[in-house]
Formats: structure tokens, C-alpha cells, sequence
């Protein structure tokens, strides 16, 4: 009887694993899409809340945010009961990503005059549907890939932003009204960096003209870097080297159609995604 009852209760985890996680069954896919049909409908439903035509349905908007939160709160309580380590997925990226969102719908139900502008992050809502797209899920996963090239993105980009507005800063500030604080000039090295250039801010001296020309050549360097870097992690994900894992040495990236592992020889298989 013992036996019975535990493969009952595997039979019962299974199921409810693929409802949450893998998504493989029917019924498990069809929950999926009615959770991102949740939030298509959240999101427009709070857009129309700011238009006129949408006034009068406020009330019936905000029962359906009750109905979505309460549906967010029984899913985050099932993934943490079926999680075999909680700890863990407390603190993982998705579950902080559901407990934000919880939380943004539960502040926005509040009254108090300091609480509605909480309402806003509702918005990030549209987050969860990350959680289930496998595409995007495998997609962010390819990031932790790439760290070295994004340190370098990162810290070229902080290097010239910070050297350029301080520099313009110095050559303008008794001069230009537009460069009277730092901040002041980090926007305007941020908007040229970018080659946006709103114009709202411009260096008036000869001294800032030539630093504006250099880090507009700079920022076209900084965009090509970061072209470049998030082009390659797309053939390399999509079209190059996948995540599949070898169950015998763990060897983590392999050619997209590979069989059999580079590293030890033995055949590579997919490991399937399962809760933390």
C-alpha cells in the first residue's frame, strides 16, 4: 500500500509540475496561455483605465485585477510547494519576478493617497510572460555565456559616460546654463552616446564642440560593441552553439544539431527544465 500511495502521490507532483513547469501536456499549455492571456488582458484593461471611454468600466477593471491576483498568488504557492529546494526558489529571478508583480496589484488596490502611484507598476506585469516563453527563458539564459564580453560593454560604456560629462562640465558650466551640475551633463553624454542627440542640451564652447564630436565617434564604437555582442548571442543561440548538457561530464554548450558530446564522447541529451 505504501508503494501505491507514493506513486500516487509522483502521479499527483507530475501533474502538477506540468500545469507550473514543462508545459508538455495539453492541459499544462493551455494553462500557460491562459496565464499570458491574464496579462494581455490586465495590461489593456489598465491602459483604457486612463482614456475616457474607459472611466465608467473602472470598477469592473479592478474586479478583474482581483480575480488576476488571486490567480498570480494560488501559482506562486503551487511552484513554492512543488520546489524541492524553496530557498532557492524564493530568490530565483522568476519567482522575485511574481512576488513584484503580487505585490504591485495588491498596493494598487490601497487607498491611501501615497499608494496609487504604485499602480503604475502594474505595467511590469508583462514580465510573467517571460516565464513562459521557453524561447525567451533559454534566450536570457545564453547572458551568463557572454559575461566577459558584457563587462567589457559595460565598463566601456561607464568609463566614456562618466570622463565625457565631467570633462563637459568643466568647459561649460560658467558659459552654458544647459551644464550647471554633473547630472546635468551625464543626460547629455547619455543622449549623444546613444546617437538620440534631442538637442535640448548642446556644448556652446570650442572645447565642448571638439569632446561632443569625440564621443559622438566614441558612441558609435559603443553601439557597435554592443551590436556586435548581442548579434552573436543570437546565431549562437538560435542557429550556433545550443545549451545542450551532457548528463556524464556537464559539458554546457554544444552545435545545435550535436549528438554526441565534444568533451567525453558520450551522447548529449537535453535535460529537461525542472522547479528549483
Amino acid at each position: 500500500m505504501q508503494v501505491i500511495s507514493l506513486e500516487k502521490r509522483q502521479k499527483i507532483r507530475y501533474f502538477f509540475q506540468d500545469i507550473f513547469e514543462t508545459h508538455e501536456s495539453t492541459f499544462g499549455k493551455f494553462f500557460a496561455y491562459f496565464l499570458v492571456t491574464l496579462v494581455c488582458f490586465s495590461t489593456l484593461f489598465f491602459i483604457l483605465e486612463t482614456t475616457e471611454e474607459g472611466k465608467p468600466y473602472i470598477p469592473y477593471f479592478h474586479v478583474f485585477d482581483i480575480f488576476v491576483v488571486i490567480v498570480f498568488t494560488i501559482e506562486y504557492l503551487a511552484r513554492f510547494f512543488l520546489a524541492t529546494r524553496k530557498s532557492k526558489y524564493m530568490f530565483s529571478p522568476l519567482a522575485l519576478v511574481d512576488v513584484f508583480v503580487i505585490l504591485t496589484f495588491l498596493l494598487s488596490f490601497q487607498n491611501f493617497l501615497f499608494l496609487r502611484s504604485f499602480r503604475v507598476l502594474k505595467i511590469f506585469q508583462m514580465l510573467k510572460i517571460i516565464r513562459y516563453s521557453d524561447i525567451m527563458v533559454e534566450f536570457f539564459k545564453t547572458f551568463k555565456n557572454y559575461k566577459n564580453e558584457l563587462k567589457i560593454f559595460g565598463l566601456t560604456l561607464w568609463v566614456v559616460l562618466i570622463l565625457s560629462s565631467c570633462g563637459l562640465y568643466y568647459l561649460e558650466k560658467d558659459l552654458n546654463e544647459s551644464f550647471k551640475t554633473i547630472p546635468d551633463a551625464i543626460w547629455w553624454a547619455v543622449v549623444t552616446i546613444s546617437t538620440v542627440g534631442y538637442g535640448d542640451a548642446v556644448p556652446i564652447t570650442i572645447g565642448g564642440k571638439l569632446l561632443g564630436t569625440l564621443v559622438m565617434f566614441l558612441g558609435l564604437a559603443i553601439i557597435a560593441i554592443m551590436t556586435a555582442i548581442v548579434t552573436k548571442m543570437f546565431i549562437d543561440h538560435f542557429f550556433g552553439k545550443m545549451s545542450h548538457i551532457c548528463t556524464f561530464c556537464r559539458y554546457p554548450r554544444h552545435d545545435f544539431d550535436a549528438r554526441f558530446c565534444k568533451n567525453c564522447g558520450n551522447a548529449v541529451e537535453i535535460v529537461t527544465k525542472t522547479t528549483e
